[in-house]
């Protein structure tokens, strides 16, 4: 069995995590967004909020992977490894998942100052309740190494967030006039007959749909099934691994976690469902290009 990390390591652990994520985000800030036109509203926004998504990319697609890689790993593990990350003998795995954990937590850290910094371009009052329920979660999860199997499957949700994020730079690049030959390009690569605006309004459609899928598939569906599994593994046994109250704590905010996806899944799919009316009643009765989402619900607009 691993021993637990001292707290000073992951102090300097976590400190390194951050100065990684805000790395990333000055980098892509001096090199990249700064060099971005702002002579509207919409163009300052997207320059102000272009980097986090670009940060969000690379964070979304590691914990993916990882997330998948402690799944397939512990999937026919022991209830005691499944529960706690220190009753699994391979120290290699041990490490990883503390690395990821951090990677999380983190993020977590960086995101929030950034969502606060922002407010409320990156995201309402719900995101900000997420990540300082996830703020929470992470911490405990690290501190005890506390139900790493339950950890993988709330990694494997960022799998949703690339597709959301693209969703962003779409229906940014239609509604502003330099950035359209982006939308014309991605048009003509998809064989798209129409351009501009309409394009970028069927692209913008089109990885909605498929976000909802995603979304549903990974936050609705696998982390719900893990949330059950979770539920009976803690019921089968005594669960001495983790302090009552850590363990109390961290089964409400995965359970929040669910109902928080559930609440989006509805806001997506409506979201979806009224941007399709839009498009079609566009392309039917030949109407200006609709903009901005009209009527469209903030929050799912923001990443996650």
């Amino acid at each position: 069995m691993s021993n637990h990390p001292s707290v000073a390591w992951s102090a300097a652990r976590v400190a390194l995590g951050v100065l990684f994520w805000e790395g990333q985000f000055q980098i892509s800030k001096q090199c990249f967004a700064k060099r971005l036109p702002e002579t509207s509203e919409k163009e300052r926004t997207y320059k102000r909020a272009v980097s986090s998504y670009i940060v969000s990319f690379v964070h979304a697609f590691f914990l993916t992977w990882a997330g998948w890689r402690i799944v397939f790993k512990l999937r026919l593990g022991s209830v005691a490894e499944r529960l706690s990350l220190y009753a699994n003998a391979d120290a290699s795995f041990v490490g990883f998942v503390e690395v990821v954990t951090i990677a999380f937590f983190s993020y977590v850290v960086y995101d929030l100052l950034h969502v606060i910094e922002q407010y409320p371009d990156l995201g309402g009052v719900d995101i900000l309740a997420h990540h300082l329920g996830f703020f929470t979660a992470s911490l405990l999860a690290y501190a005890y190494g506390a139900y790493p199997f339950m950890l993988g499957w709330l990694c494997t949700c960022e799998t949703s967030t690339p597709i959301l994020n693209t969703r962003f730079f779409i229906k940014s690049w239609r509604e502003m006039e330099y950035t359209l030959p982006n939308i014309d390009a991605l048009a003509k690569f998809f064989g798209m007959k129409t351009r501009g605006v309409v394009a970028g309004n069927w692209l913008e459609y089109y990885v909605s749909v498929a976000f909802l899928w995603v979304f549903v598939a990974v936050r609705v569906v696998g982390y719900g099934g893990a949330l059950i599994a979770l539920t009976f593994d803690l019921k089968s046994v005594e669960d001495n691994y983790i302090p009552y109250p850590v363990r109390a704590t961290l089964y409400a905010l995965t359970c929040c976690g669910f109902v928080l996806n559930a609440v989006w899944t509805y806001k997506i799919y409506g979201m979806v469902k009224h941007f399709r009316r839009k498009t079609l009643k566009q392309r039917d009765a030949c109407e200006e290009p609709i903009s901005d989402s009209e009527e469209e619900d903030p929050s799912v607009q923001k990443r996650s």
